[in-house]
């Protein structure tokens, strides 16, 4: 590259503009780091950014007259997966993350919408081609790992490395990336991320955090979440290294974390209980580990316990934030010793980020001072939902400004920030994952022989779990569960299912849920 191509690319002042830029910078500075670690295959800087500039090559002969619009990766974590993320962004393109176990269904609705210009496998995604193939017309898959030989069947192409390299006109405010979260209609609901959203994301959290080129960050979630951007380009913007954390690992922590000289823990809170229940967070247990965070659901203060005595030189924060808030929007750094602030041992999500501000909106649509449902605006809120559709309910004006309903109710605690509380509406979040309640009684009331379905969630951290209830025909758990994986990813099947002759009402005529809670509470769960 270029001196002037370096310099158009960082900025007078060597600030970077898009995601991919972050990465870049650090390979220009320092191209010898290791970026990423998987199992034994360490991979640098320079061999990334190489690697995804052949990549993006090859991608952008999608759309042979400009940059392709969207690419998908349907991939693992695998070196694909992640390379293909950033080799997508160079070309220009949005990033559609997606796992291969993803529903057949799902992925299909994304091809027949002709929103995806290229499709990136690896050897997991490769093997639901075929399938894929028998419901509808592909886009033109890349599969870099992948021999040509398993992607012969009809109707699939594969890009060939004959290709136009151009500029692809990338701005700040082009869409990074594109994450479905549960909708309520069946359907699932596109988040886009622009780069300009990451940018502030980034900014925040290199002030926030003292992260150097030293530091080694687990990469526990799957790409399909919005967490895993975190995992990757935290730490390739600092310059640090990111290494795959298998699920093996939870078994025995303190063998990985010392191994893989890890110094930046961040999962979900309820990793914490598992771990505790495998007893694998022994006294000063943990000693590498500088940072510890945590986000995707709430975070229990016993756990903060815990784990501070397995890892006592590590500072601890609870992080929040939507998707649609790019990634998270507030922390809280738990104190040592002392006074735990919270309610039902919870502990408190702390202030917003810089860039953002908050309204608090009670049940009537009025705002108030103290406590109601989380509203935000700033930087890294996004400008709305692929199908405008989605955005009914879901924004508020106020003051000339847009601001996001995250459906979330909290309470302001002085000297914490915001105390969680609950939910205004049928979300609920399961191992991380925010799943709308709604979508899977969609598609239980789709089942032949159901009439009225109704799924509540029960227990906390590691213990939630989700109970369906219905009306109808006596339906086994198997023929329940076969038919909803059809259409639901793994994470949204109810753990269990109850067949009642009716729903029960409250004195409104609506199914009564809290009824149907206390029961689940009550119940003996399946193992």
């Amino acid at each position: 590259m270029s001196a002037a191509e370096t310099a158009d690319l960082l900025g007078s002042r060597g600030t970077v503009r898009r995601l991919e830029d972050w990465v870049r910078r650090v390979a220009l500075r320092s191209p010898d780091l290791d970026a990423l670690r998987i199992g034994t295959r360490s991979v640098t800087y320079a061999e990334l950014m190489q690697t995804a500039d052949r990549w993006a090559a090859v991608l952008r002969s999608a759309r042979p007259d400009s940059a392709p619009r969207a690419i998908g990766v349907l991939t693992g974590r695998s070196f694909t997966g992640y390379t293909g993320i950033l080799a997508a962004m160079v070309a220009g393109a949005a990033v559609y993350p997606l796992a291969p176990d993803t529903p057949l269904s799902r992925i299909e609705a994304l091809f027949r919408s002709d929103a995806l210009d290229a499709l990136i496998v690896d050897e997991d995604g490769a093997a639901r081609l075929a399938d894929l193939a028998r419901m509808c017309d592909l886009p033109p898959i890349f599969a870099p790992e992948v021999g040509s030989a398993s992607l012969t069947m009809p109707g699939i192409r594969v890009l060939t490395r004959n290709c136009r390299v151009g500029d692809p006109r990338r701005r700040p405010m082009d869409i990074a990336y594109v994450l479905f979260t549960s909708g309520s209609t069946g359907r699932p609901k596109g988040v886009p991320i622009t780069h300009n959203n990451m940018h502030h994301f980034l900014t925040n959290i290199l002030d926030r955090y003292d992260f150097i080129p030293d530091d080694v960050f687990t990469q526990t979630f799957d790409l399909t979440f919005d967490l895993a951007f975190f995992d990757l380009f935290v730490a390739w913007a600092c310059g640090g290294t990111a290494v795959r954390t298998p699920p093996s690992a939870f078994a025995r922590i303190s063998d990985f974390v010392a191994r893989e000289g890890i110094t930046v823990w961040f999962s979900v809170p309820s990793a914490i209980s598992v771990v505790r229940g495998l007893r694998g967070l022994a006294a000063d247990s943990l000693p590498s580990l500088r940072w510890s965070l945590f986000c995707g659901e709430p975070l229990l203060w016993q756990d903060v316990t815990a784990w501070q005595a397995a890892a006592p030189r590590s500072e601890l924060e609870n992080v929040y934030g939507p998707t649609e808030l790019t990634i998270a929007c507030s922390a809280f750094r738990c104190p040592r010793e002392g006074v735990q602030p919270g309610a039902y041992g919870i502990v408190p999500i702390g202030d917003l980020f810089p860039g953002l501000e908050c309204l608090l909106r009670d049940e009537s649509g009025n705002l108030n001072e103290e406590q109601g449902e989380l509203c935000v605006t700033g930087d890294q809120m996004f400008s709305g939902y692929l199908d405008s559709r989605d955005d009914v309910r879901r924004f508020m004006d106020h003051a000339g400004r847009r601001w996001y309903r995250t459906g979330d109710v909290v309470r302001k605690v002085e000297g914490a920030g915001l105390l969680y509380l609950g939910r205004t509406d049928d979300q609920t979040k399961v191992r991380g994952y925010r799943i709308e309640l709604r979508e899977i009684e969609y598609h239980l009331r789709s089942i032949t022989g159901v009439r009225a379905a109704c799924v509540v969630p029960v227990g906390v951290g590691a213990q939630r779990r989700l109970v369906a209830y219905y009306a109808g025909s006596r339906l086994t758990r198997r023929q329940l569960n076969e038919s909803l994986r059809r259409v639901l990813p793994s994470f949204m099947l109810p753990h269990d299912y109850v067949l009642l002759e009716r729903l029960p009402v409250n004195s409104r005529g609506k199914v009564d849920k809290h009824a149907l809670s206390a029961e689940a509470a009550s119940r003996r769960l399946r193992p």
